[in-house]
């Protein structure tokens, strides 16, 4: 009993990207009637009930959409006014689906990420624990609840693909609740949790001698210029590129990410790697631990916006209190208005 619960961390996850895997080519949704017949009999009543649906995953969506843009912008179409405005809302459609596509492929790497952190027993598995496990408790139950359904409406695949969904979710939460309560120390990869100041040693001491005055002005100089370059030469390109080629755009801010990620990747590896392990288990473990920084980013990130946005708020709410006190009270506006 104790070797299973050691394994279930490793498969459950596993088994979670299966299911998000099935998902980018297989979607399910609730079809209702389109009308109500007055017909009292069975099956007059049976069509009146809703009805779960398979229809194409977002990777299909992505390409019909795209399919169907090209053809809408070929010349052979007539000319319509409401062409441009059909156009524009494709346009918005494929981006929440392609939104949808890098959440679900960052979701499928973090099954990885919590899988590898698990095995490796890295400090920080407990973290990506609480993040994995709580988006599958929401991500696998209405899947439950969809081939539920569809076992009702007699589909044969539902009855396999439905017990394989229970058997992860309760998989799920076993995991997700061992690893909680277990209590041996997870001291894996220690030298990662102060990578950043690792990354200082080796620099030399910056002199604290003052300078001339002028040396402050040349810097400024130096600054305004940079800035000057890095405008002409890189932020209005990109923005042109953004403007008129859009997908070649997103394609490019992708590779530059990929790219980026395998600089970070490389430098946990270097930084935090253990030498006594092979090279692709410090690969697998610095990916792990790149999702984990970009999630905590990601965290002080929004958290740092809501208490700004709450605080700029309580700022403005202050503000028109007291003007709506001083004019109601005071009466300072009415008396300035008679001079």
């Amino acid at each position: 009993m104790e070797k299973f619960k050691k394994q279930l961390p490793i498969f459950t996850p596993i088994f979670i990207a299966l299911v998000i895997i099935h998902s980018l080519f297989v979607d399910y949704s609730v079809q209702f009637p389109e009308y109500i017949q007055s017909d009292d009999s069975g099956s007059a009543a049976q069509s009146m009930k809703p009805q779960v649906v398979s229809e194409n995953g977002v990777l299909n969506r992505i390409s019909y959409l795209e399919s169907f843009l090209v053809e809408l912008e070929s010349r052979e179409l007539p000319v319509d006014t409401e062409q441009e405005e059909t156009k524009d809302n494709i346009k918005r459609v494929l981006v929440g689906q392609k939104l949808l596509l890098g959440l679900s492929l960052f979701y499928l790497l973090l099954s990885f990420s919590a899988a590898v952190s698990y095995v490796f027993r890295v400090w920080f598995h407990k973290v990506l624990a609480n993040v994995f496990y709580p988006i599958s408790f929401v991500f696998l139950l209405p899947k439950v609840f969809f081939q539920l359904n569809l076992m009702v409406q007699n589909e044969v695949f539902s009855y396999f693909y439905f017990v394989f969904l229970v058997c992860t979710y309760i998989s799920s939460i076993l995991s997700y609740r061992w690893i909680l309560k277990n209590k041996e120390l997870a001291e894996g990869f220690q030298a990662l949790q102060f990578s950043s100041s690792l990354e200082e040693e080796g620099r030399s001491p910056s002199s604290t001698k003052t300078g001339s005055i002028f040396s402050p002005v040349f810097h400024v100089a130096i600054i305004i210029l940079i800035g000057i370059l890095i405008g002409n030469l890189v932020y209005i390109p990109l923005f042109l590129l953004q403007k008129h080629y859009v997908s070649e755009f997103s394609y490019f801010i992708f590779f530059l990410l990929g790219i980026l990620s395998l600089f970070y990747i490389f430098n946990y590896k270097k930084v935090g790697g253990e030498p006594n392990i092979s090279n692709w288990k410090n690969f697998a473990v610095s990916f792990a631990y790149l999702q984990f920084r970009f999630l905590r980013n990601s965290f002080w990130a929004m958290f740092s916006t809501v208490v700004i946005v709450l605080f700029v708020t309580f700022l403005f709410s202050l503000l028109l209190f007291n003007i709506d006190l001083i004019q109601n009270n005071l009466g300072l506006f009415g008396k300035a208005t008679e001079f």
